[in-house]
This record gives structure tokens, sequence and C-alpha cells, in this order.
């Protein structure tokens, strides 16, 4: 009695009285026999799940895929947050540049070939020098008035469209005229020309659009909603840059009016 009561605890058998009913005689045989009913149902668990391989497989291919999205999309809005702002700021400049280079090519405005490669990266620079702005400032504004009342919200409206808002058109218009080789004096009539109806354009699109950024959104996603809404706002941007066959009233005023000779003056 003691050796079988060794042999089935170490087994992992339950505790039952062997000669008590025919179930525990037919657990003793197969122990004898160097098996046991547990070990045979693991057996037949195990042929169940290698029946279904492929539904076994895609399980775990969907494990790890939606661990690999968990994990990268902390990572991109916790430790590299500001390169994932950097990069996307960038990048959606570029979508923006492309829905206003195929529509230029739809309209016939454009004669060369569909998409200018060098125009969308002049347009990535741009985008990508204005990520660490709205990454900076968005996380100063939100510890400084970390509150979301209608007041707190109003001023960063404010700060947003009276500061952040000129700064990133000088950076668009300087960045990319400094790309395209443009003299100083070049980009300045252009800026002047093209500055009051681009700030008007921003202040009819983004008060709005920041009110549902500074009300709903957490800090570390402010920067990437400004950019989605900003892929839409550059088509317009872009085209407006790019020179779209309409000549603006303020242009006429920023050009020089050429010297009349003297000859012509005294007739």
């Amino acid at each position: 009695m003691f050796s079988i009561r060794c042999l089935r605890q170490c087994y992992g058998l339950r505790t039952q009285k062997i000669h008590g009913s025919l179930g525990s005689r037919r657990d003793f045989t197969a122990l004898c026999r160097g098996r046991t009913p547990l070990m045979g149902h693991q057996k037949y668990e195990l042929r169940l799940t290698h029946g279904k391989g492929g539904e076994a497989e895609g399980g775990a291919l969907s494990f790890i895929l939606l661990r690999w999205s968990k994990t990268a999309w902390s990572n991109m809005f916790g430790k590299y947050l500001l390169i994932t702002n950097v990069v996307g700021s960038g990048l959606l400049m570029v979508v923006g540049d492309v829905i206003a280079q195929e529509y230029e090519y739809r309209r016939g405005l454009r004669h060369q070939d569909r998409f200018d490669t060098d125009r969308m990266y002049r347009m990535f620079v741009a985008g990508a020098l204005q990520g660490p702005l709205h990454h900076y400032v968005y996380n100063w504004m939100d510890k400084v008035m970390p509150a979301r009342t209608f007041q707190n919200i109003l001023k960063k409206i404010l700060i947003d469209q009276l500061v952040m808002s000129p700064a990133c058109i000088l950076i668009f218009f300087y960045s990319i005229c400094y790309l395209e080789r443009q003299t100083l004096e070049a980009t300045n009539q252009e800026l002047i020309s093209k500055f009051p109806y681009v700030y008007l354009l921003d202040w009819m699109t983004w008060p709005a659009a920041q009110y549902l950024n500074f009300r709903y959104l957490d800090t570390k996603y402010r920067v990437t909603f400004v950019n989605v809404c900003t892929a839409v706002y550059n088509v317009l941007m872009s085209y407006m840059k790019h020179d779209f066959g309409i000549h603006l009233p303020l242009e006429e005023e920023t050009l020089e009016i050429p010297a009349i000779p003297e000859a012509q003056k005294s007739v």
C-alpha cells in the first residue's frame, strides 16, 4: 500500500483508495503499464490541436502582429514621439502636395511630368522643419494650461493663430524658396503677395480644428492630428505656392514699375 500511494503521488493521480472501485483498479493497471488516463487525455488533446494546424498558426500570427502593433504604437507615441512628429509632418505635407499635383495635372495647369519628385522633396523638408515647433509648443501649452476649460482652450487657439501660424507660414515659404534657389528679394516679394491670403485661409480653417484638438485629444496625439488636418490644408497651400495660374491682386502691387525714358516723358 505504501508503494502504491507513492506511485500515485508521483504521477499526479488523485488520492483515492485502489480497492474502492473498478475505476481505481483500472487507474492502477494503467499505471503499472507505464501510462495513465491523464496522459492519454493529454495526447488526445494534442492530436486535436495538431489537426487544426492552420487555425492555430493563423491565431499565433494574429497574436504576434497585434502585439507588435501595440509595441510599435506605444514607442511611436512615447519614447520616439519627437521623431514621429517630425517625420509625420514631412510625410503628410507630401500627401497634400501629391493631391495638389494631381489636381493641377488634370486641370492642365502643369505640362511637365505627372508628379514632380523634387517638389515633393521640398515639401517634405518644409513640413519636417515645422515638426519640432509643433512638438515643443504643444507640450509647453499643455504643461502651462493643463485644465481643459473653455478659457484655456481659447488661449491655446489664440497662441496657435497669433504665433504658431505666422511662424509656420514663414518656415514654409523661406525653406521652399531656399531649396528652389530663389533670391531673398524674390522670396520676400512672394511672401508679401501671398501671406494675407494664406493667413486668412488659416483663420478660416484652424480655430475649429484646434478646438477639437485641445478639447478632446491627449498631448501625444496633438501633432499627429494637426498633420492629418494639414494634409488637406496643404493641398491649398501647395496649390497657392506653386502658382496655379491666378494672379492675386497684391502681386501686381509688389511688382516694380519700369522707369519711363526721358524721351517718352517729353512727348
